[in-house]
């Protein structure tokens, strides 16, 4: 589960497979231990390869404003993010 980009109070991580799956997304998390709260943000690539914005998939126990936070953190870093999932994930799972 290697963090790839940390930027307090949030750490963003790609599992890697074979947990993990396509399409192309990170999960963001702020705080540390339990209660740390997740959202999984999709990195806005489809199936067949058309890029689109980012989008929030899965939201735990994290409040709205820094679900915002997040989705601007992912936004402002796509391109690297992207890099990063191809590099764990290989060409074939995305982006």
């Amino acid at each position: 589960m290697p963090t790839v980009l940390r930027a307090p109070p949030f750490r963003v991580i790609i599992l890697n497979p074979p947990r993990e799956h396509g399409p192309p997304h990170v999960h963001i998390r702020k705080g540390f231990g339990m209660g740390e709260g997740e959202v999984v943000i999709a990195l806005g690539v489809t199936a067949n390869g058309v890029t689109e914005r980012v989008s929030v998939r899965e939201v735990y126990q994290m409040a709205t404003r820094d679900v915002v936070a997040a989705v601007r953190l992912a936004e402002a870093n796509l391109a690297q993010l992207r890099e990063q999932w191809r590099a764990i994930h290989g060409e074939a799972n995305g982006a």
